[in-house]
C-alpha cells in the first residue's frame, strides 16, 4: 500500500511538472497561422493571413499577450488570453512595436523603443490593457533581484539618474549628475551615461561622460565612474 502511495505522488508530481512546463508554438499553413501548446490545444483563433510577429507567456503560465496583424490591416494589436480558459481578455492597438513584455502582480508592462532612441514602459491594465502610467527611460536598466528599474540619459542636455519600483512604477529617487559631479569639484556643462553595472544589493556603478565647464575645454570628453545605492 505504501508503495502504491508513493507511485501515485511521484505520477502526480510527474504531471503537474509537465504542466507547468507547457511550450506555445506557432503552427499552421502559411495562410492560417494559429499558437498551439503542447498538447496541441489552440489558443488563438485568427482570421486567414493573420500575422504573428510576437508572443509573451507570463511566469506562472496563465497569461499570453501576443502581437498580431490582421491581414491587409494598417496596425497592429496586442490581444492578452487567458490560459486557463483559453479565451480573450482584452485586445487594443498599442501604437508602436513590441519590444518585450515584462508581468507584476498588479500590471502588464510593455516596452517599445522611440524613435528618439529611448525605451517607453507602459504599465497595462490586466482587465484591460489600458496603459495607466509611462515611465521613459533613454538609458534603462533593469534590475528584476532588487525591483529596481533605472532610466539615465544619454543625452548630455539631461543630466539625471531617476530609480523606480520595476513593479508599479512609483519613482524612488532621483540623482542630478551635475550637482554630484560639484561635490567632487567637478563643474560641468553637460553628463551622460555610458553604461550601468549592478555591484551589489541595490548597489549601481554608472560610467558617466561629462564636459568642463571651462573655456578651452568644452569639447573634450572625460570619464568618471560613479557608484549610488538605493
Amino acid at each position: 500500500m505504501k508503495k502504491v502511495f508513493l507511485i501515485c505522488i511521484l505520477i502526480f508530481s510527474v504531471s503537474f511538472l509537465f504542466s507547468k512546463e507547457l511550450k506555445y508554438k506557432i503552427k499552421g499553413p502559411s495562410y492560417n497561422k494559429q499558437i498551439y501548446d503542447d498538447n496541441n490545444n489552440q489558443i488563438t483563433n485568427f482570421a486567414n493571413w493573420e500575422r504573428i510577429d510576437g508572443l509573451y507567456v507570463s511566469p506562472d503560465n496563465t497569461k499570453m499577450l501576443v502581437w498580431h496583424r490582421p491581414d491587409k490591416a494598417r496596425a497592429y494589436l496586442i490581444t492578452l488570453y487567458d490560459l486557463k480558459t483559453n479565451s480573450i481578455i482584452a485586445e487594443c492597438e498599442p501604437g508602436m512595436a513590441c519590444s518585450g513584455v515584462r508581468w507584476t502582480n498588479n500590471y502588464l508592462i510593455y516596452i517599445w523603443r522611440t524613435t528618439g532612441g529611448g525605451t517607453r514602459f507602459e504599465y497595462r491594465n490586466y482587465n484591460t490593457l489600458a496603459v495607466e502610467k509611462t515611465i521613459q527611460a533613454y538609458f534603462p536598466f533593469e534590475s528584476e533581484p532588487d525591483n529596481i528599474l533605472i532610466g539615465a540619459s544619454f543625452n548630455y542636455c539631461e543630466n539625471d539618474i531617476v530609480f523606480y519600483d520595476f513593479s508599479n512604477g512609483t519613482q524612488l529617487k532621483t540623482i542630478n549628475l551635475i550637482k554630484e559631479l560639484e561635490q567632487k569639484d567637478i563643474y560641468v556643462s553637460g553628463t551622460f551615461v555610458t553604461d550601468i553595472k549592478q555591484i551589489g544589493t541595490r548597489k549601481y556603478q554608472f560610467d558617466v561622460s561629462y564636459y568642463l565647464n571651462m573655456e578651452g575645454m568644452e569639447d573634450k570628453e572625460f570619464q568618471i565612474q560613479l557608484e549610488f545605492e538605493i
